[in-house]
C-alpha cells in the first residue's frame, strides 16, 4: 500500500492517481519543520509494515520563501539547504523504520512571480503565497535542494522521483499553463503517468 505524506503539492500532484493510496497531507508545512521536530506531520509508524511504500513531498514552501530570508540575516545559501536536506532525512530515518521503499519527491519549479500576479495582483508582504528572492535565485535554490535530496537519496537508498523537467521552461521556473493559477501542478498527467511506471517497478 502507498501512503503519501506532504504539503499541498502532494494533494494537487497526486490528484486522481491510479493506484490505491492513503493521502496524508496537509498544507503549508515545510521541509524546516519536518526536520527541526523530527516528525512527520501525519505520522503513525503502526499502520505500516513491510509492504508499505512511504512517499514524502516536500520543500516548496522552503524555496519560494524560506531561504533568502534566511540569506538575508546574514546565512550561507550552500549551508541553509545542506541543513534543510540533512534534517529533513534524518527526520525520514528516524521514523520510517518499516516499509517496502521510500520515494521522495523532487521539488516543482518555482512559479515566475510575473506569472502570478498577471492573474492575482501584485503581492502583500503578508500574502498567503510570498514569493521571496528574485526569480532566478529562487530556480538557483530549487535546483541545488533537488541535487542535495538525489545525493541523499543514492546514499540512504531511497527512490528519487523528479518528473518535473517536463514541466519546466528554460529558464528553469514552472509552465504556468500547468499549474492551478497559483504554485500547484494542475495538469498532473505526465506526473501520474511517471509515478505509476516507478511504482509498477518496485
Amino acid at each position: 500500500m502507498l501512503y503519501i505524506y506532504g504539503d499541498s503539492h502532494a494533494r494537487f500532484s497526486f490528484m486522481n492517481l491510479s493506484i490505491p493510496f492513503y493521502d496524508y497531507c496537509q498544507y503549508s508545512i515545510t521541509m524546516h519543520r519536518i526536520g527541526r521536530d523530527n516528525q512527520i506531520v501525519n505520522f503513525n509508524h503502526e499502520k505500516h509494515d513491510w509492504n508499505s511504500v512511504v512517499c514524502l513531498v516536500y520543500g516548496e514552501v522552503d524555496c519560494r520563501c524560506h531561504i533568502q530570508r534566511q540569506i538575508d540575516l546574514g546565512r550561507n545559501e550552500n549551508d541553509i539547504i545542506d541543513e534543510l536536506v540533512e534534517n529533513y532525512f534524518n527526520t525520514i530515518k528516524n521514523n520510517v523504520t518499516v516499509c517496502k521503499k521510500i520515494i521522495i519527491v523532487g521539488i516543482i519549479p518555482p512559479t515566475k512571480q510575473e506569472d502570478y500576479e498577471s492573474v492575482w495582483g501584485s503581492i502583500p508582504d503578508d500574502h498567503p503565497y510570498p514569493f521571496v528572492g528574485r526569480d532566478e535565485e529562487r530556480v538557483r535554490y530549487t535546483t541545488k535542494m533537488n541535487s542535495v535530496i538525489q545525493e541523499h537519496c543514492i546514499t540512504d537508498n531511497y527512490v528519487y522521483f523528479d518528473p518535473y523537467q517536463y514541466y519546466t521552461r528554460e529558464d528553469g521556473t514552472f509552465k504556468y499553463e500547468c499549474s492551478d493559477t497559483t504554485v500547484h501542478l494542475r495538469d498532473n498527467v505526465y506526473f501520474l503517468e511517471k509515478f505509476v511506471e516507478l511504482y509498477n517497478s518496485l
